[in-house]
């Protein structure tokens, strides 16, 4: 039992922690878009309007690329068996992100339609969904 369940435990620790940490942003962001829709979109369509990239989306990059380099420390270091579903999600997340930093016209471009769409609450409840299911990953997986 010792030395090994520790590292087992401690393993598990790195990837329950990013699945809670993944949960907890797609919940928050899908809950306070549903609870305020109109003030959640009207900022995001300021955001998306500016030809030039506002300096507060340059945060949410930075921190993604930060968790996806410690989901990948956890997948090399520490292995877990299904760590490859946050670190593969969390390295995904990461090359959209800097893309959309790279192309950033043709991005908010894009991101204008579907923040102006009627059906834009579909997205929360995926991001609902996918929430869940981090949740439910780092609860019973991990």
């Amino acid at each position: 039992m010792g030395v090994a369940r520790v590292l087992y435990d401690g393993a598990a620790m790195w990837f329950r922690a990013l699945s809670f940490l993944i949960a907890a942003v797609l919940l928050v962001k899908a809950a306070v878009a549903l609870a305020i829709p109109r003030r959640f979109y009207a900022v995001r369509r300021r955001q998306y309007a500016s030809d030039s990239l506002p300096s507060e989306l340059l945060l949410p990059p930075i921190i993604v690329l930060s968790v996806t380099a410690v989901s990948w420390y956890a997948a090399l270091v520490h292995y877990r068996a299904w760590g490859w579903i946050v670190t593969g999600s969390l390295t995904v997340l990461a090359c959209l992100s800097l893309d959309h930093l790279v192309r950033w016209r043709h991005h908010r471009a894009a991101m204008a339609r579907i923040v102006s769409s009627a059906n834009v609450s579909r997205i929360d409840y995926a991001l609902l969904g996918a929430g869940a299911g981090f949740a439910a990953l780092g609860w019973w997986v991990y």
